[in-house]
């Protein structure tokens, strides 16, 4: 019996994974500041869900409509200045490095068409 074969990841994929994974340290250290500042609930709790949403939403990722959710996500990370204003500096370079991602992923999948490439980066037919 041989393993499923996974598709290989496609540049939006691989990307927006690794954007996934830096928020989600982001995030972890993050609400140990908030706790260390305020020592209010709210505050942890509210990163806390935030991380483990970027986490959980990894493998919806994989997903052509994956790409939304993630930005859904990404409204949640700026959302939490709400709790902590310093979070705001931070959330501007973590969604930009999204932005950032998210273009060059196109870019990249785009040229894949134009050469007659499987844009998930498996080989042409």
């Amino acid at each position: 019996m041989s393993p499923r074969e996974r598709p290989a990841r496609g540049a939006m994929e691989s990307l927006l994974r690794i954007v996934h994974g830096l928020e989600a340290a982001g995030i972890a250290f993050g609400a140990l500041a908030v706790w260390g500042v305020t020592r209010d609930w709210p505050g942890p709790v509210a990163f806390g869900a935030v991380g483990v949403l970027l986490i959980a939403t990894m493998p919806l990722l994989r997903h052509a409509w994956g790409w939304f959710v993630s930005l859904g996500v990404q409204v949640a990370l700026a959302a939490l200045t709400w709790f902590e204003p310093v979070w705001g500096a931070v959330a501007l370079v973590l969604v930009g490095l999204w932005i950032f991602c998210f273009v060059k992923a196109r870019q990249i999948e785009r040229r894949r068409r134009a050469s007659g490439l499987d844009p998930r980066g498996a080989p042409g037919a």
